[in-house]
C-alpha cells in the first residue's frame, strides 16, 4: 500500500530482506507462540537499530523508530509490541544517561542483546520506576528480588533492565538506579503469566528474581527526578511514541488487507484508513521534535493526547475493516477478530486515558503535568 512505502523501504534499508521474510510468513505464522519471529529479528540485527553508530549500531532517531515499528506493526503484531520494550529502553539509555551507559550499549550491539524492561514506566515523579523490587546492599554491588509481572521477551532476553530506589544502608550516587542483570543469572527464573490468545508471541510472561547479584559493574544512577526531570521525561517520550506507532501498525496492516482482498467500496477503504494516516502524522511530527533535541512536559502532553486519539482512531479504523472483510472470514477462522483484539492493547499501556484526563487537564490549564 502507497502510504507504507517509506516505513517499509527503512525496514529494508536497515534489515535487508527482513520485511519480505515477515510478508512470506504471513500473519498466522508471525503471531505463532511458538515461532522464532522474534529470534529471527535478533539474528537480523533488529536490537542494534537504536544504538548510537558509534558504539556498533544503526543510530537511527526517534521518527525513523515511528517509521519502522508502524512498518513491523502490519506484518507481525506481536514483534512490534515486544520489541518496542527493547527499542525504547535502549533509546533512552543513550539519549538520557550519555557515555553512562556507553558499557551496556555497547554490549548490546556486540552481542545483539534483547533487553527486557523491568519497571513501571507509567509514572512520573518519585514514584517512577518502582515494580516492587527489593534492593538490599552487598559486598561489590546489590542483590534484588522481586516479581514482574507482565515482562515481554521472556524467553529471547539477553539482558534485563529494571530501575529501584537505591538501598537506605549504601552510599549511592544518585537516588534511583538502574540494574542491568543478564538474563541468565543465577536467581531469576521466569513463570507462565499471559492467558490471552492475543498477543501471545510477545512472549510476555512473569520474571521472579530471587536475591540476584548486580555488581557495581552493572549499576547505572539515573538521578533524582526532582533535580534532572528531563531524564525521565524522556524515558515516557519514547515509549509513548514507540508503542503508539506499533498498534497503528497493527490497525494499518488489517486496511492494508481490505485493500488486497479488495473489500468493499473504495470509499470505504479510505475511510478505514483516513483517521489512521492522520493519527500518523501528527505522532511523525511529535517524533520530530524529540530528535531536535525537545524534552518537556509540553511534549509529553501533546504525545499523550495523540496516543489517546489513536486508540480511537484505531477503534474506528478495526471495526471498519472486520466489518468490511465479511462474515464468512468471521465464520471460519480468527485472524480478523485477533487482529482487531490485538490492535486494542494500545489502551492498557501507561498511562490510561482515564487516569491521564485529570493530569491533563491540569496542565492544558496552564499547571504542571504530573502523571499518577
Amino acid at each position: 500500500m502507497r502510504t507504507l512505502s517509506a516505513e517499509r523501504a527503512l525496514l529494508e534499508a536497515h534489515l535487508p530482506g527482513f520485511d519480505g521474510w515477515l510478508a512470506e510468513l504471513g500473519i498466522d505464522g508471525a503471531e505463532d507462540p511458538e515461532g522464532d519471529v522474534i529470534e529471527a529479528f535478533r539474528r537480523a540485527g533488529g536490537g542494534n537499530l537504536f544504538v548510537p553508530r558509534e558504539l556498533g549500531g544503526a543510530g537511527l532517531g526517534c521518527r525513523d523508530g515511528v517509521r519502522l515499528q508502524r512498518a513491523v506493526g502490519t506484518r507481525a503484531p506481536a514483534l512490534a509490541v515486544a520489541t518496542t520494550m527493547h527499542h525504547y529502553k535502549v533509546a533512552w539509555l543513550a539519549a538520557a544517561l550519555g557515555a553512562d551507559a556507553d558499557a551496556v550499549l555497547r554490549e548490546v550491539a556486540e552481542q545483539r542483546h534483547l533487553v527486557a524492561s523491568c519497571g513501571a514506566e507509567g509514572q512520573v515523579g518519585r514514584s517512577l520506576f518502582t515494580p516492587g523490587i527489593r534492593v538490599a546492599a552487598a559486598d561489590g554491588g546489590l542483590t534484588v528480588s522481586g516479581t514482574k509481572r507482565p515482562c515481554s521477551l521472556t524467553r529471547s532476553m539477553g539482558l534485563l533492565t529494571l530501575t529501584a530506589t537505591a538501598p537506605d544502608d549504601s552510599a549511592p550516587e544518585s537516588p534511583l538506579l538502574m540494574l542491568v542483570i543478564p538474563a541468565d543469572a543465577p536467581g531469576i527464573r521466569r513463570e507462565p503469566f499471559w492467558r490471552n490468545r492475543v498477543l501471545r508471541a510477545t512472549q510476555t510472561d512473569a520474571v521472579l528474581l530471587d536475591e540476584v547479584f548486580v555488581p557495581d559493574s552493572m549499576i547505572i544512577p539515573i538521578g533524582d527526578p526532582a533535580l534532572s526531570p528531563g531524564r525521565f521525561t524522556s524515558n515516557l517520550l519514547w515509549f509513548q511514541l514507540l508503542i503508539t506507532a506499533s498498534y497503528l501498525g497493527i490497525a494499518t496492516g488489517q486496511v492494508e488487507r481490505l485493500h488486497t482482498a479488495q473489500r468493499g467500496t473504495p470509499g470505504d477503504r479510505v475511510a478505514a484508513l483516513a483517521p489512521l494516516e492522520t493519527v500518523c502524522a501528527a505522532l511523525e511530527a511529535l517524533a520530530r521534535e524529540v530528535d531536535e533535541g525537545r524534552c518537556d512536559d509540553d511534549l509529553l502532553g501533546r504525545s499523550l493526547l495523540v496516543r489517546h486519539t489513536a486508540q480511537r482512531a484505531i477503534a474506528e479504523a478495526t471495526d471498519r475493516a472486520l466489518e468490511l472483510a465479511g462474515g464468512m472470514p468471521f465464520v471460519t477462522g480468527s485472524q480478523g477478530v485477533d487482529a482487531l483484539a490485538a490492535s486494542r492493547g494500545l489502551a492498557f499501556h501507561p498511562p490510561s486515558e482515564i487516569s491521564a484526563r485529570e493530569p491533563l487537564d491540569t496542565w492544558l490549564g496552564g499547571g504542571g503535568l504530573t502523571l499518577k
